[in-house]
């Protein structure tokens, strides 16, 4: 009727959170069997993660109206809680290891400087917290994001690409006397860039996209995507980009879309990718590390029942904690009910 007023659902990609949630529990445990040469070929698949994550956080930052983009000071202060929240929690963590005896003092201050084991996952947070930061500055001073955005992330791509697997497939493993595996290691934490950019633009121009490739391209993408890396593995291992870490991570991203709202779904998972997803990245280098020197370390004698009671633990636990963390946020959030 004239002056009724329609208000329009946003759809919802739950196969984006369960999928989400589906990595971050994989990653928990593959992280409690990392360093095994038997895994090489698993991580080297597994590179499409975190171009994947870098992805979703471009894609979600682009809207129509500008409001997602006007937002960027208060996602800036949110990430920027998030780091130190993070390196207060990691360093207290570390001191009660160091008054145990597992970690020695340098350790200690190496974790909390830069990085160690429990605290080497947070460059992610960091690159997030500075693509924010300037993809806000270039929204502030009239910049062309566009052109800017895309020669930053074709010279990062080039370069990772270039020295983490072509010049090595060629049997180039040092230049000057520097191994190209650590240039490449270096190039790493900037692959935020490009796949940042990816996702932005994904989103402007979702729908040229979607006419262009169809969902079976994309599956065939996807596929081929995640064979290349676990190929390239075995002649060039331990690469931090392959080539088909591009592939996968964007295919799999889009597919997500095409999946209909209410097919194929799983609450448990979906909940998971949903709202436990800073949690669980956050906590599983801890989880994994006090399984590996206190809570399994007497299975060690047992190699095959301590890769699979780490890897089942290890998630358990970091579902467990991230549940609990959750649940407490919620708790203190809550409005408190006024006296009369």
């Amino acid at each position: 009727m004239e002056g009724d007023v329609v208000t329009v659902r946003k759809r919802q990609n739950y196969a984006l959170h369960s999928l989400t949630g589906i990595i971050l529990i994989v990653l928990t445990g593959v992280k409690f069997n990392m360093g095994s040469v038997s895994q090489e070929g698993l991580l080297a698949l597994g590179r499409f993660a975190m171009p994947f994550f870098f992805i979703i956080s471009g894609y979600y930052l682009f809207s129509d109206d500008g409001h997602s983009e006007k937002a960027l000071p208060r996602k800036i202060k949110h990430i920027l809680g998030i780091i130190i929240i993070v390196k207060l929690t990691f360093l207290a963590l570390d001191v009660i290891y160091y008054f145990a005896g597992i970690v020695t003092m340098d350790y200690l201050i190496k974790a909390f400087v830069t990085s160690e084991a429990t605290t080497m996952h947070v460059w992610f947070v960091y690159a997030l917290f500075l693509l924010y930061i300037w993809w806000f500055l270039m929204i502030r001073y009239n910049l062309n994001i566009k052109r800017i955005s895309w020669i930053a992330s074709t010279v990062v791509l080039v370069l990772s690409l270039f020295f983490g697997v072509v010049i090595r497939g060629f049997g180039i493993d040092d230049i000057g006397g520097v191994s190209t595996l650590y240039i490449n290691e270096i190039i790493y934490p900037f692959i935020g860039i490009p796949f940042f950019t990816i996702g932005y633009y994904l989103h402007m121009y979702h729908d040229e996209f979607d006419k262009r490739f169809g969902t079976g391209t994309l599956i065939a993408l996807t596929i081929i995507g995640a064979v290349l890396p676990f190929l390239t593995s075995v002649t060039i291992p331990s690469s931090t980009l392959y080539f088909g870490s591009i592939l996968t991570s964007v295919g799999l991203f889009m597919l997500t879309f095409r999946v209909p709202e209410n097919r194929f779904r799983c609450r448990a998972t979906e909940f998971i990718g949903r709202s436990l997803k800073p949690f669980l990245y956050m906590f599983f280098p801890a989880v994994v590390f006090f399984m590996q020197n206190v809570g399994l370390k007497w299975l060690r004698y047992n190699a095959v029942a301590y890769a699979a009671i780490g890897a089942f633990a290890s998630i358990l636990a970091n579902l467990l904690l991230s549940y609990s963390v959750y649940r407490a946020i919620i708790h203190f959030r809550r409005p408190r009910p006024t006296s009369a």
